[in-house]
């Protein structure tokens, strides 16, 4: 049983060793590391030839083009295994992450395209734990998909099924605003999802976080909730939804496809608006819930 680990590289030069060390310790049989390096200007490529030196890794390089594109990139150019995890550079994996993973995986039906992933220790810089739990989602079905991700890509283990589907999403053309985020819309559309509660690696916060664990909730909500308001995420579910249709439509059932339409078309149809607010499949618990009906109903969704 072979896993692929696909770990995209920038600046990583100050904690990059301890997460390759800890990829290189899982008790997972025939484990590989493949490393895109998203254009580094420290020492990460001194790094990755000390160890691609001693065996443990290949890597190639190439020009910054954010961290979403670069996972997706890998995606395309890993070869032939059994599963494919997604990698952060400056966490660090228990030993029996990847062996957590496939046996979850091992589960069910090979023949679906499935998805691991999973809760988080929260630690700051030096791993001290600063939380035992990051989030635990009530649903990871495809409808709570196109409203929000339910966890870190860093836990994302998914079988070869999972990683054909995938790859039929052309990021270059379509553009990408989460590679996990995107991998857990297509394959719980095509698939299956699976959650696992407990933690098995560290998620370290530091300054140069791309995505991380929320520091001060409140503070947190207000930033995201101008984002979706006024800024750069202003319909960005009715954007991600488009993409998908667009990539997937032949390919989905009936039922997945008139939801993704649903939210692609709201703003264009009283109907669709009014179906999504009163619709099961867009209900959860939360002021979450609140907010996602106060954007649907003044078109910010």
């Amino acid at each position: 049983m072979k896993t692929i680990v696909l770990l995209s590289s920038y600046n990583g030069e100050k904690f990059i060793k301890a997460q390759l060390d800890s990829i290189i310790a899982q008790t997972a049989e025939n484990v590989e590391i493949l490393v895109r390096d998203d254009g580094s200007a420290d020492n990460t490529l001194g790094i990755l030839s000390e160890y691609s030196d001693k065996g443990h890794l290949n890597y190639y390089t190439g020009r910054n083009i954010g961290a979403a594109a670069s996972f997706w990139e890998l995606l395309q150019k890993s070869g032939d295994a059994d599963y494919y995890a997604f990698c952060d550079q400056d966490d660090v994996w228990d030993s029996d992450k990847l062996e957590k993973a496939q046996r979850c995986l091992s589960d069910k039906n090979a023949a679906l395209p499935l998805l691991y992933c999973g809760d988080v220790r929260v630690a700051d810089s030096e791993l001290n734990v600063l939380s035992d739990t990051m989030t635990v989602p009530e649903r990871c079905d495809y409808p709570f998909s196109l409203i929000k991700n339910i966890a870190p890509g860093c836990t994302f283990v998914f079988n070869r099924r999972a990683k054909e589907v995938l790859c039929r999403y052309d990021a270059r053309k379509l553009g990408i605003y989460q590679h996990d985020w995107l991998a857990y819309q297509i394959v719980s559309c095509f698939g299956e999802v699976c959650f696992d509660r407990e933690p098995h690696m560290y998620y370290r916060q530091h300054d140069n976080n791309v995505i991380g664990a929320v520091k001060n909730i409140g503070a947190e909500r207000i930033r995201k909730a101008f984002e979706f308001m006024f800024g750069r995420k202003k319909h960005l579910r009715e954007q991600l939804a488009k993409r998908l249709l667009s990539a997937y439509t032949a390919d989905m059932n009936e039922e997945n496809r008139e939801l993704t339409e649903m939210i692609a078309d709201y703003r264009k149809s009283t109907v669709y608006k009014k179906r999504i607010l009163r619709a099961d499949e867009f209900k959860f618990n939360g002021i979450d819930h609140l907010f996602f009906r106060l954007l649907i109903i003044f078109d910010l969704f």
